[in-house]
């Protein structure tokens, strides 16, 4: 376990708050998701906060020399809470889109990854790739037919099946694991979901009958990478978020952090 994980045995109900320990006056509203989401971030068994956002997000407060109250929200409520001016910044493996970017701010970027699908190994297809309506390439639909695809409601992979699958059956889940139960329930066909989330489900032993069938072609509509979003306006909250971030990209601590959670080095 890596020594920077935060403890949020506070933290489990939507309504409680963990404070980091206080360097300075002011206080920074931070919204986590403890839903598993590794390598990411989730509250494990023993209620502590775990993975790279956590990691990365106790470095940024003590960067910051603030103090930050970390409020656990479930994933679709991190959004309104940031824009209804409950939080000042929300975590939660956010893609940095143009959509989104209407209505909040985002820090700088801290990891890239892609979008692929996965299904049963059982289930031999070939996806392959077609031009969109709006010039990009997507995932063929051809082999979506009569087949349910799920998706974690609120990401940008939801948006994307939303905008270029309009005629395929698709299921939206509360949670990535609830749609990982269901696929290998059988109760849907395939998931779209980041690179990373789904690695770590192949490698458990739920996932060892599934494998990758396709991976997305790079899309705007899948974002720019993986970033803290602040409430639109908030340049003084941002700029406090992304001088951390250079600050721990540059000695190394994010850098570490991911060896950690995504290639398990000590």
């Amino acid at each position: 376990m890596s020594n920077m994980v935060v403890k949020a045995a506070l933290a489990l109900a939507v309504a409680s708050s963990v404070a980091l320990p206080a360097l300075a006056e002011d206080v920074i509203r931070i919204g986590m998701t403890p839903e598993p989401y590794l390598p990411f971030g989730q509250v494990n068994a023993a209620g502590e906060w775990e993975g790279i956002e956590a990691d990365i997000t106790h470095a940024l407060c003590e960067r910051m020399k603030v103090k930050c109250e970390i409020s656990a929200m479930a994933f679709d409520g991190l959004l309104p809470a940031l824009k209804e001016n409950k939080l000042d910044v929300a975590v939660g493996a956010f893609s940095i889109t143009d959509e989104r970017r209407e209505t909040v701010d985002f820090s700088a970027s801290y990891y890239t990854e892609g979008t692929s699908l996965v299904g049963p190994k059982s289930e031999e297809v070939t996806i392959g790739t077609v031009d969109a309506p709006d010039g990009s390439k997507i995932l063929d639909p051809k082999a979506f037919e009569g087949k349910i695809l799920g998706v974690q409601a609120s990401t940008v992979q939801h948006q994307y099946v939303t905008k270029y699958y309009p005629e395929v059956e698709v299921k939206a889940y509360d949670t990535a694991d609830n749609s990982m139960a269901d696929l290998a329930a059988g109760r849907i066909d395939f998931v779209l979901s980041p690179d990373l989330y789904l690695h770590t489900f192949l490698a458990t032993p739920q996932g060892a009958d599934f494998d990758i069938k396709a991976a997305a072609p790079e899309n705007k509509v899948l974002g720019e990478g993986v970033g803290y979003v602040v409430k639109k306006g908030d340049a003084a909250t941002l700029k406090k978020v992304d001088d951390a971030l250079a600050s721990i990209k540059a000695d190394g601590t994010l850098d570490k952090s991911i060896a950690h959670w995504v290639d398990g080095a000590k």
